[in-house]
């Protein structure tokens, strides 16, 4: 299907940048109060349960159909990397080092989004597509490096906790730009001949092989009636539902609607400005006051993602 309007793909996936802003702080807020074990084995089947309802209203069927099985390997694979082992990472980071400094890594899942899909989906980009790429990752460093003096609730942490934080957003990046490629394998029907399948569709086959791998894995390990008495914790349960409804089911949709309709690496790059976005959120929540560095790398990658948009 032919997008709307021009530029369709990139504002999507600005939108669901957006949007994830918000999502990662509620998920710290959660993943502090109700712990991460029992946020993850949560957020992905209530994602998957909104999504398939959804699918069910919007198609009249709970999954997708005339899907091959050879589309829904790529894009469950897709679901098992990014979803469940890569944001898995990524909110343990959000509770060890804050939203923040965590999203710093994340900036550099272009990178690996790009190296992947030049071999794998002969997504070769040109000049100013490349400087634009570059230049939005130097601005969300630059973004994510400016930070307070110390007085909000991640103000000081110590260097080995601080190096863990790091190593498991740097987890979640790289999940994160394997994932995206694999999803648009899938949705393409690259590898099978098909028609491929839809956004809402795909994110739909993501989430249930994500929910089926991390619950097989971890549940069994868990004291089931002393991990759910948590949910007690009503500002927990909350902030929980809410990143459940704006991360996993309508950012991560979104998301799948950006990748299908513009390249990879250039998708990637724009979902990866949340650490810019992020600056608000984090500022009014948890008092990360953003420094003069932190609103130069704004700047810096706002031109980055104008020249996205010229190439």
């Amino acid at each position: 299907m032919q997008a709307p309007y021009p530029y369709f793909g990139e504002s999507m996936a600005i939108m669901a940048a957006l949007i994830f802003s918000w999502t990662s702080v509620l998920f710290t807020t959660a993943g502090r109060r109700l712990g991460v074990t029992l946020v993850n084995l949560l957020r992905l089947p209530g994602a998957t349960l909104c999504l398939a309802l959804t699918h069910l209203a919007l198609t009249g069927h709970i999954w997708p159909q005339n899907l091959s099985p050879v589309d829904q390997l790529w894009i469950g694979l897709s679901g098992i990397i990014g979803l469940a082992i890569g944001d898995s990472a990524l909110f343990r980071a959000f509770v060890t080092i804050g939203p923040r400094r965590s999203m710093t890594m994340m900036a550099l899942s272009p990178v690996f989004t790009v190296i992947i899909a030049w071999s794998a989906l002969g997504e070769h980009l040109g000049m100013w597509a490349l400087v634009g790429i570059f230049t939005v990752i130097a601005g969300v460093m630059l973004a994510s490096l400016g930070r307070d003096s110390g007085s909000g609730e991640f103000g000081s942490i110590e260097a080995k906790v601080l190096r863990t934080g790091l190593l498991l957003a740097l987890l979640a990046s790289a999940g994160q730009g394997l994932g995206s490629v694999f999803a648009k394998i899938g949705m393409s029907g690259g590898t099978s001949g098909s028609l491929g399948v839809d956004p809402l569709g795909a994110t739909l086959v993501r989430l249930s092989w994500a929910t089926l791998g991390y619950w097989v894995v971890v549940l069994p390990k868990q004291n089931i009636p002393v991990l759910f008495q948590k949910l007690q914790d009503r500002r927990g349960s909350a902030a929980l539902v809410g990143a459940i409804l704006m991360g996993p089911f309508i950012s991560v949709w979104i998301s799948l609607i950006a990748i299908k309709n513009t390249e990879a690496g250039i998708a990637q790059v724009l979902l990866g400005m949340v650490p810019i976005f992020v600056v608000a959120p984090a500022w009014i929540v948890y008092r990360d006051r953003p420094t003069v560095l932190s609103l130069l790398g704004v700047l810096v990658a706002v031109a980055g993602g104008a020249l996205l948009f010229l190439r």
